[in-house]
């Protein structure tokens, strides 16, 4: 008796450890202030040969849109699998938890089903005090020592220039010290039981565009010239636009953000040099699956937090509703599924993406996300997606309660956005857009730009009226927003830990 009921203990222990080897890990890399500046997504200038092989094998979401175009509200979308209005996370300083203590945030959920869960770079924040320890089975790692912008001696108090280009090593930059770290945890990863969850957060594109020298050298100045309108959209109202200016807080730029034509060039030329030094890191840490043994089995995910603007329509950075900011790269590769490298047109929000993990991973989510999960599209890309998505962003832009709040749903061509009061729900303004009406940055011929608010013509009275009933829809059944008065703490900061 003794022997069989070892025999069948063994039975078992063997099938649980075969389904623990079955699971996929998950290697889920975000980057900060990436927007479609990619060559997989029809970028011309574009060098990024890494993300653009690994799109090859994977299924590129040619039409993603995040929730709110900055870094805290949209990584809590992504994380939490809720919309802005039900976090209260509407600024870089709310906490979700705060407003929901209990909340099982993605890795946690990974966590919480045996896995190894690791967190490197920027995942929920780039401040320390608002990472989020409950979702981790190690503390995260958001900068080690020795890991600084930039490697120049420069002059003055507060922020540094705008970019720089030292003729340094990848790792002279904390991208490169980043990869670096990732490929070594994977290896240790490798070495365990359990299966894991890694995130990985590069800090490029973001401002300082820092970066080696060598990148920089990819590309001709000349090409960096805006071939667009400067001039800001015709009949948006100012509240569309930003009321912090983050492009001013560093040297040599106007308070006002009115570079010349020269630094605006510039300014563009950096940029991609970033993009194409984080591809390369990205590059670095795809290439590091094979050797470990990984590659056949780790679901990858590929994003951008939000979208960026380069002085398209006289905007810079982000913060806005507009095309530019919400418009966001998503590729995923399955570690069970033949994905050829086919692109998919469809609709999707930053928070399908949570189901969809959740799903692959054959795990049971909370109830009420928000979002729905992207396994058909991910098994035939001409699957219908959202009839529309949403994004918003607050005025002004402060850690308290709104003021005003615009909601803008977007569909495949159209976009309508509403600017609201928040106590008193009244229609402050209205955005209408044609996408199929406005033209393309020539040069990169990828990039959609809003150039005329077309409320009140007359030609359009029948496409606004039926998004703005479709907005009376989505504010009506799809929002359910938090009060942070009620919670008296989402505003302030957590002393340290």
């Amino acid at each position: 008796m003794i022997s069989i009921a070892i025999a069948i203990v063994l039975v078992f222990s063997t099938a649980a450890s075969m389904a623990a080897d079955d699971r996929p890990n998950v290697l889920f890399i975000m980057v900060d202030d990436l927007r479609t500046s990619l060559g997989c997504y029809g970028d011309r200038l574009a060098k990024s040969p890494n993300i653009d092989r690994f799109a090859q094998s994977a299924r590129v979401f040619t039409r993603a849109y995040c929730h709110q175009s900055v870094c805290g509200p949209s990584r809590a979308s992504i994380l939490t699998g809720l919309l802005p209005d039900h976090t209260g996370v509407w600024h870089n300083r709310n906490r979700f938890r705060s407003t929901n203590p209990d909340l099982v945030t993605l890795p946690q959920l990974f966590k919480n089903n045996g896995y190894c869960t690791r967190g490197l770079g920027k995942i929920f924040s780039g401040d320390e005090l608002e990472e989020d320890p409950e979702s981790w089975t190690v503390p995260t790692v958001l900068k080690a020592q020795g890991w600084k912008n930039y490697t120049k001696k420069r002059s003055g108090e507060g922020k540094g220039p705008p970019f720089e280009f030292a003729d340094v090593p990848d790792h002279g930059y904390p991208d490169g010290k980043l990869a670096d770290l990732a490929i070594e945890t994977l290896g240790e990863l490798k070495r365990q039981s359990e299966p894991f969850f890694l995130a990985v957060g590069f800090f490029k594109p973001h401002l300082p565009f820092n970066a080696p020298k060598k990148y920089w050298d990819l590309y001709d100045p000349s090409a960096f010239d805006l071939d667009v309108p400067r001039s800001r959209t015709t009949g948006a109202p100012q509240v569309a636009y930003p009321d912090h200016l983050e492009l001013a807080g560093y040297q040599g730029i106007p308070p006002d953000e009115r570079v010349t034509a020269d630094q605006a060039r510039e300014l563009r030329h950096a940029y991609y040099a970033c993009v194409s030094y984080t591809d390369a890191q990205i590059g670095k840490l795809l290439d590091s699956l094979k050797p470990l043994g990984l590659e056949e089995n780790t679901l990858i995910v590929l994003l951008g937090d939000h979208g960026y603007s380069l002085g398209e329509a006289d905007h810079w950075c982000k913060d806005t509703n507009f095309e530019l900011d919400t418009h966001v790269p998503l590729i995923i590769r399955t570690a069970s599924m033949n994905l050829p490298g086919t692109a998919t047109e469809a609709l999707v929000e930053y928070v399908d993406i949570y189901p969809t993990l959740a799903e692959l991973a054959k795990l049971t989510p909370p109830a009420g996300l928000d979002g729905r999960s992207l396994l058909t599209i991910l098994k035939d890309p001409s699957t219908q997606g959202h009839d529309l998505v949403l994004s918003q962003f607050s005025r002004p832009f402060k850690a308290g309660t709104p003021e005003i709040m615009g909601y803008s749903i977007r569909t495949q061509s159209q976009r309508y956005t509403r600017w609201i009061n928040w106590e008193s729900k009244k229609i402050l303004h209205e955005e209408l857009y044609n996408y199929g009406l406005e033209s393309n940055d020539p040069k990169t011929s990828s990039y959609e730009i809003e150039s005329e608010n077309l409320v009140g013509h007359s030609a359009h009275a029948a496409t606004h009226k039926q998004l703005s009933q479709q907005m009376d829809g989505v504010l009506r059944d799809r929002l359910r927003p938090v009060n942070l008065e009620q919670t008296g703490k989402s505003t302030k900061r957590k002393n340290k830990r």
